[in-house]
């Protein structure tokens, strides 16, 4: 079964760890949002899983299994790999891990087939999946082995702001040391063809942040901004790209806020992820750029203190499914 080009697209929805709040959020959006103009969605996971709580929740959704549901309509491809009776304690467990990572593996081949057009992933555990013998730290370099992506970038979207990441998990102290020319050069290249393809953003402006304060004032607070960061902007801009930088960290999001740039370039972890999650993470979508299908997540974990008990909010579901039907569109032309 292929794709037809001219039906809404349609996505594989991951549900996620078991345990966590995947498959509440993936309900509520079943039960309570019409996506038929965004797209037909697959949901992958656990038939017995998805009933128990919906019924735990008192949500009345029909979930027909099948893997190419018609246009605007959903399914459930039913792995049968986790029982109900398993979902307590919610903590993580490498049952549950193991389960999210088939979901994963089934999804992404499915989409590699043709098959959908995208693939949305609900939040998994890194405990989890590494309990379950995962030798990838998360979604992103689990997909990027999975789909034989060299460099993935994490692009996280939210009202307004695009912000990649040059470098993501590692200690703060690691940092300066994993911040090189190549690794700025090679992620924003990646990040201007992400806004072409799938944003339709013709010759996107792109802004790379400074590592220190104030992108260290002329070198009084570090030499990274002028030996390494300049350097790699100057050569990206002989290549014909819209770039400017390094631009001080806390001007950066403000001007993107401000339609000065469509993209940013964060140089670590926090640096892009605080003003990203400031207006709140029902806005959060997380986009995984320069792989071979298109993919994007929600914006928060597996809250297994929440789980089960409906306190969980589905919005950065939505975005991210929304998000992903529109990437698919753009990216059909």
């Amino acid at each position: 079964m292929s794709v037809a080009e001219d039906a809404a697209p349609c996505i594989a929805v991951t549900m996620g760890d078991p345990r966590g709040i995947g498959p509440e959020v993936i309900l509520k959006v079943l039960s309570g949002h019409d996506l038929a103009s965004d797209a037909s969605i697959v949901v992958v996971g656990a038939r017995e899983v998805l009933e128990h709580e919906a019924h735990a929740l008192g949500l009345d959704v029909d979930l027909p299994t099948g893997g190419s549901p018609a246009s605007g309509a959903f399914s459930l491809l039913d792995m049968g790999n986790f029982p109900a009776e398993r979902l307590t304690p919610r903590r993580p467990d490498a049952s549950a891990g193991r389960a999210s990572v088939e979901y994963i593996e089934h999804a992404v081949r499915m989409a590699l087939d043709g098959n959908v057009d995208a693939v949305v992933t609900a939040p998994i555990n890194k405990e989890a999946i590494a309990a379950a013998g995962s030798p990838f730290a998360g979604h992103t370099e689990m997909l990027a082995h999975l789909t034989g992506a060299s460099r993935p970038v994490m692009l996280m979207v939210s009202e307004g702001l695009r912000v990649a990441l040059v470098t993501t998990h590692m200690a703060l102290r690691d940092v300066p040391n994993a911040v090189t020319g190549r690794k700025i050069m090679a992620t924003t290249q990646i990040v201007a063809d992400g806004m072409r393809r799938f944003f339709a953003v013709e010759r996107p402006r792109i802004a790379v942040c400074g590592l220190n304060p104030h992108a260290s004032d002329g070198g009084r607070f570090g030499d990274e901004e002028q030996r390494i960061i300049a350097p790699a902007v100057a050569k990206l801009q002989r290549t014909g790209l819209d770039v400017v930088g390094p631009v001080p960290s806390d001007t950066a999001f403000l001007k993107a806020r401000q339609d000065a740039y469509d993209a940013v370039v964060a140089l670590y972890h926090d640096q892009a992820l605080i003003p990203v999650k400031m207006p709140g993470l029902g806005s959060v979508v997380n986009v995984t750029l320069g792989l071979r299908i298109i993919r994007t997540s929600v914006g928060h974990g597996t809250a297994y203190d929440i789980a089960g008990r409906g306190q969980a909010d589905e919005a950065s579901l939505v975005a991210a499914i929304r998000l992903a039907g529109r990437m698919a569109n753009a990216a059909r032309g």
